[in-house]
């Protein structure tokens, strides 16, 4: 079993990206264009609810079965 740490994270939020929920690869993070994902897209950056950058229009929304 393998993991990895970021040292820009901190309790899920990336201080790199101006405090976005941390997605590995977003647009901005260290691994972008390092790795690529399954599904061969690059995931957007996304903040927290409170945050001056939050979009709710734009969050993630749960996937249906």
């Amino acid at each position: 079993m393998s993991g990895w740490s970021c040292q820009h994270e901190v309790n899920g939020i990336c201080l790199k990206v101006d405090g976005a929920l941390c997605r590995p690869g977003m647009k901005g993070c260290t691994l972008q264009g390092k790795v690529t994902f399954h599904d061969g897209e690059t995931p957007s950056p996304e903040w927290p609810a409170g945050h001056p950058r939050h979009n709710p229009f734009t969050a993630r929304k749960p996937k249906r079965p």
